[in-house]
């Protein structure tokens, strides 16, 4: 009778998850051409509208095309964060890296935030198209921004868009830049 071998395996290499780093400070979303202070507006059309406008103007869009994107994305969640704050947003083909416009409003607008309160302080927040993790590290950032309390009083009360564009992007009030880690499988 013949002898049987033992087979031997070797150990499978596992695929070992991709891990990727996305960091990302306000000073990289806006610049000071995307910066108005005391924008009055009727509504939150109107609002998304100018900001359309004006991010179009900045990156060469089509300023329809970015309305049309931030208001039906829009329809499927509020983007009124509360404490009169609000964050329109949307992906949109065209541009290679997020892009933020802010404004002060004066009168607050109506942005169905679930506190009822109406928003004074609005940051459009766009992303490449196809790109949602750079969106949600964006969004993370603005989020960010709005829960400091001290930045939010200082930003209401900023005489004219330079020193709302320095209080931004000052680290002062942050810290350190907001990072998303993601992994795929």
């Amino acid at each position: 009778p013949g002898s049987r071998q033992e087979e031997t395996r070797r150990p499978s290499r596992e695929r070992r998850p991709y891990r990727e780093l996305y960091r990302m400070k306000i000073s990289d979303l806006v610049a000071p051409d995307r910066v108005v202070a005391r924008m009055a507006a009727p509504n939150r059309k109107h609002v998304v509208r100018e900001l359309s406008r004006i991010a179009a103007e900045s990156v060469g869009l089509n300023k329809d095309q970015v309305y049309e994107a931030v208001i039906t994305r829009r329809g499927s969640m509020t983007i009124g964060m509360g404490r009169g704050t609000a964050v329109p947003h949307a992906t949109i083909g065209c541009i290679e890296k997020p892009i933020g416009v802010f404004a002060t409003l004066n009168p607050a607008v109506d942005f169905e935030a679930v506190d009822g309160l109406p928003a004074d302080l609005v940051m459009m927040v766009l992303a490449p198209e196809n790109d949602e993790r750079r969106l949600l590290v964006a969004l993370s950032c603005v989020a960010r921004s709005m829960r400091d309390a001290e930045l939010v009083s200082r930003l209401r009360t900023a005489k004219d868009a330079e020193a709302i564009y320095t209080l931004l992007t000052s680290d002062a009030w942050q810290g350190s830049e907001c990072v998303l880690e993601t992994v795929d499988p």
